[in-house]
């Protein structure tokens, strides 16, 4: 009979999962090590090169000598002015990029290689050569490089200063010369147009024959000017008058109530605009009501030239007053300009009654004077331009030039000294990369992170290739391994399988872990491959399997010793091994403060991997430098497909880091990258339809609400914020909705979002549970709090005895799609806690009837027929409830049946062993069919018993007759004739 396996909790799963927080695709000291082993060998590659390089610089680098001067803009020289009339003749000014350009033309370079006499190259001076401008300022610092000597670097830096100087002069002189050549062809042009206009004005006195109406003319424009001047004059009285005529009619139209009611309501608007802003509909009604008033105010204009009504106001009264006599001295000023205008319009007349030829006589002479004056300011410009022409000082000057002793010696020293310290740290540098990089890249589990990585389980230990005590080691890793064991809550052994990924037959970690357990007090039995270190008592596990009562008559013989049941090349877990295996654990099982460590080699192997899913803990040795994190990450996957219950890891062979501090460190820092990468950020509590919230308004207690419903359609209103989608936002985004939406309206708006009631937060509980329905997730719930929320299982009587009607065996809690791997019956009837679960919104939890549960007894039993199955009915309660066996009844063969009608399961119970304590008792499932056949020699037992009664009945009669007299000698009844 096969061990009951214990279903799996979902805590292995979740550990064997990915972890959700950040994970480093490598291991950061692994890289630090590699690169610690090998620094010796990247050290002397890197001074090679350095020397190398050192090697190269001292042929390359030489000796410079670095003359430096400085040229600066000088500004331009007071022009000598040659005329009264006009602007000055300015030399052009060349600007500081110009310059620089001009400085950097290869014309200048070879003018310089010139000025030496051929002895410097072009090339050299362009290479020694730096231009330099000093920044917020007009200089510009030049500095020669020379590699001969500081005479060489001064004459060629004075020879470029001197043509750099030569070039702006040049400039200068040949911008004049060109301007006094156009200007000595404008005064030959002026001079003939002069000609020409003087023989014009000549010819046109004879042959008009002018008298002079100079002093007529004059003396009509001075009488015209006088009345213009008093015609403006008057003119600005006017509207002087008009502006106060004006200002007192505002006024007056200010005095209407209409006016007094537009005040108070512009008053109010600014209030308004304090609280709110202008998409706010009270804002917008507020200046709606405004403009409303000022289009009926404008619209609704005071009858000015109507007196005041006596008593309205003494204010209008007054200013209608100032109004009237205001409106006479417009009068009397309008008169008088009508007089003026007709005195002005007289003397134009008269001036238009003035010759036409003094006039046409006048213009002539205007052009004249004015072609005179061109030519005077043309003649002047001239003889500057010339003047400049002659004396150019250049747009630059030379400010300061390096003394032969200020010349600067720079040697090659610092730069020979940075080319090799960078060869060698470049060269170091790169070696490091690439045996980081290769170290990187390096796919085996070679460090517990790595393991880590591979297996997503806690690395309990990891056992150096050099541990100097590796059973004192063995002993603190048992110590942190055992808590997380699953041991029966009967108090059973501890099964736990040693998933190692290749047969290595000389790993002493299954040993070592024995011997571990052994130390702590407990019995162990060992399967595993060979070792060379026996064990107290050691057996071929195929004769164990065979004989499991030896094995138990050791274990209470010696206890807190090692089997080793060893596994050798014959045993490759086939079928009949399996089932050999399962029959001699199911008698080891129960055995009391007993370890069972079977090691399971090659796990990818499917007859492994069917070992490996009945073992209720399994523990993954890897090998350091021998697994893949790829191929492990394989095996894994698989396993947890099976549902096997991993519950951690541990390395064999890892190796010692060089580096002493790594060692120190190298533990915590793989529980803090194992912790940081485990831990997951806790789940936002969003919204939904149905849930409620209360808003507030800091220091705005009337804007308050409370129990804002969220509707079926996910949204909610607040204020003017309509249909806002509060569904799948936490509280603070909702916040940030509202403040957002509201801003547009309010200022200085400070919205306080709190959560009231969730009812789109559910668990659906139904079942034999007493009150089903659905469960307000309000706060996180375990399994264990929401059956209590749900009132807790149903109970009823069965055979005089309360029983709970839920079946927990097929009991289940469903995720999304896919159901959770949850042991109804260790949680509720052991106790095992570790499949109290969260539950999350949308799960659902189902509790079936166990009334809808039943088996079949027939057979030679009292009473045959359906019995309901209870959580713990077994094949002696049943019987037991049938009445008992009959006495043809075979109770060493009891057959179950169970299963589909196409592929029925067949076992057999020994019920004479199971009532003598033997073996244990087997538990029926539903629908199982419990036979009990008569015995074989039944029918023979039951002809004998019909025999020895009919030769005992015969031989009794047969004595009778012939020993025993008649007992009645005379009638009793009297003889009936």
């Amino acid at each position: 009979m096969p061990p009951a396996r214990l279903d799996r909790g979902p805590a292995e799963f979740e550990a064997g999962g990915s972890s959700g927080g950040f994970s480093l695709p490598f291991d950061p000291l692994r890289i630090v090590d590699a690169i610690y082993r090998h620094l010796w060998w990247m050290l002397l590659v890197g001074l090679v090169a350095a020397a190398g390089l050192a090697a190269v610089g001292l042929k390359r680098f030489d000796t410079h000598y670095i003359a430096t001067a400085q040229l600066i803009k000088q500004a331009p020289l007071g022009a000598l002015r040659q005329s009264e009339q006009g602007d000055p003749y300015q030399a052009h000014e060349l600007s500081l990029p110009t310059l620089i350009a001009l400085m950097r033309g290869s014309v200048l370079m070879e003018k310089t290689s010139q000025h030496l006499g051929g002895k410097v190259s072009e090339g050299v001076i362009k290479a020694g050569l730096q231009i330099v401008p000093e920044r917020n300022s007009d200089i510009v610092r030049v500095s020669m490089t020379s590699d001969s000597d500081a005479d060489t670097a001064l004459n060629i830096l004075s020879a470029y200063t001197d043509e750099v100087l030569t070039l702006t002069r040049d400039i200068q002189q040949h911008d004049a010369a060109e301007m006094r050549a156009l200007l000595s062809k404008q005064v030959e042009q002026t001079d003939l147009q002069l000609v020409h206009v003087n023989e014009e004005l000549l010819d046109y006195a004879k042959r008009e024959q002018l008298v002079d109406a100079d002093k007529q003319m004059d003396a009509y424009l001075t009488e015209l000017g006088n009345f213009n001047l008093r015609y403006e004059t008057i003119r600005l009285d006017r509207e002087t008058v008009d502006l106060k005529i004006q200002s007192i009619e505002r006024e007056l139209a200010k005095v209407s109530v209409a006016a007094a009611k537009l005040q108070q309501a512009r008053e109010e608007l600014a209030q308004l605009e304090l609280r709110y802003t202008h998409e706010h509909p009270t804002l917008i009604e507020a200046m709606e009501r405004v403009k409303h008033m000022e289009a009926a105010l404008a619209g609704d204009k005071p009858n000015l030239d109507a007196p005041p009504k006596p008593g309205e106001s003494t204010v209008a009264e007054s200013l209608y007053l100032d109004l009237v006599k205001l409106r006479s001295e417009k009068n009397v000023l309008n008169e008088q300009m009508s007089k003026l205008e007709k005195v002005r319009d007289n003397i134009n007349a008269k001036l238009e009654q003035l010759p036409r030829k003094a006039l046409e006589y006048a213009k002539i002479r205007s052009r004249k004077q004015a072609l005179e004056t061109s030519r005077s300011l043309l003649a002047a410009r001239e003889r500057e331009a010339a003047v400049q022409e002659e004396n150019a000082p250049g747009s630059y000057r030379l400010l300061s030039l390096s003394r032969l002793q200020d010349v600067a010696v720079e040697s090659p020293t610092q730069k020979l000294a940075m080319v090799t310290a960078a060869g060698f740290a470049g060269t170091v540098g790169g070696l490091a990369c690439l045996v980081g990089l290769i170290a990187g890249l390096d796919r085996r589990v070679i460090s517990r992170y790595d393991l880590k990585r591979a297996t997503g389980l806690t690395v309990m230990g990891s056992l150096g290739a050099k541990e100097s005590s590796p059973e004192e080691w063995a002993f603190q890793t048992w110590t942190k391994l055992q808590p997380s064991l699953l041991i029966p809550a009967s108090g059973g052994a501890a099964i736990c399988g040693l998933l190692m990924p290749k047969a290595e037959s000389q790993s002493q970690m299954p040993m070592l872990l024995a011997k571990a357990a052994a130390s702590r007090g407990m019995s162990v039995i060992l399967m595993a491959a060979p070792h060379s270190e026996t064990a107290s008592i050691t057996a071929p596990l195929e004769g164990a399997v065979c004989e499991p009562e030896s094995v138990l008559q050791h274990l209470r013989q010696s206890p807190q010793q090692v089997i080793h049941l060893v596994m050798d090349d014959t045993w490759t877990w086939t079928h009949e091994q399996r089932q050999q295996w399962q029959r001699a654990l199911v008698s080891w099982a129960p055995a009391r403060g007993t370890v069972i460590l079977v090691q399971l080699a090659s796990p990818g192997r499917p007859e492994t991997l069917l070992v490996a899913e009945r073992l209720p803990n399994l523990v993954w040795i890897g090998q350091s430098g021998s697994d893949e994190v790829e191929s492990t990450q394989a095996v894994l996957k698989t396993c947890r497909a099976a549902g096997c219950r991993l519950v951690g890891a541990v390395l064999d062979q890892a190796p010692r880091y060089r580096l002493g501090l790594l060692n120190k460190i190298t533990l915590a820092a793989a529980l803090f990258l194992g912790c940081f990468s485990s831990v997951q950020a806790a789940e936002s509590l969003t919204l939904g339809p149905g849930d409620a919230i209360n808003i507030t308004v800091i220091g705005q207690p009337e804007y308050a609400r409370t129990g804002v419903t969220i509707g079926p359609d996910g949204r909610l209103t607040y204020l003017q914020a309509q249909g806002i989608q509060a569904a799948g936002l936490t509280i603070d985004e909702l916040r940030q909705k509202l403040s957002s939406d509201l801003s547009r309206y309010y200022k200085n708006f400070n919205l306080v979002v709190t959560p009231m009631t969730f009812q789109s937060r559910k668990v659906y509980v139904l079942g034999k549970v007493v009150k089903k329905g659905a469960i307000n997730l309000d706060r996180p719930l375990t399994l264990l709090e929401v059956v209590a929320e749900a009132g807790g299982l149903e109970t009823g009587l069965f055979q005089q005895n309360t029983v709970e009607l839920a079946d927990l065996g097929r009991s289940f809690l469903i995720r999304g799609q896919s159901r959770l791997p949850v042991d109804m019956e260790a949680l509720f009837l052991k106790g095992d806690m570790t499949q109290n679960v969260l539950v999350q919104p949308g799960d659902y939890l189902y509790f079936p009837s166990a009334n809808s549960n039943e088996i079949y007894v027939m057979g030679d039993v009292k009473m045959q027929g359906t019995q309901g199955l209870l959580a713990h009915t077994s094949v002696h309660s049943a019987i037991a409830q049938a009445g008992g066996f009959t006495p043809k009844a075979y109770t060493k063969r009891v057959l179950i049946v169970r299963g589909s009608l196409e592929k029925p399961e067949t076992f057999v119970v020994n019920m004479d062993d199971i009532l003598s304590a033997k073996e244990k008792g087997f538990r029926l499932e539903p629908k199982d069919i419990v036979y009990i056949a008569d015995k074989p020699w039944a029918r023979a037992e039951e002809l004998l018993s019909f025999a020895l009664n009919a030769f005992t009945q015969g031989a009794v009669s047969a004595w009778a007759g012939g020993n025993v007299g008649p007992l009645i000698q005379e009638a009793i009844l009297p003889t009936l004739r």
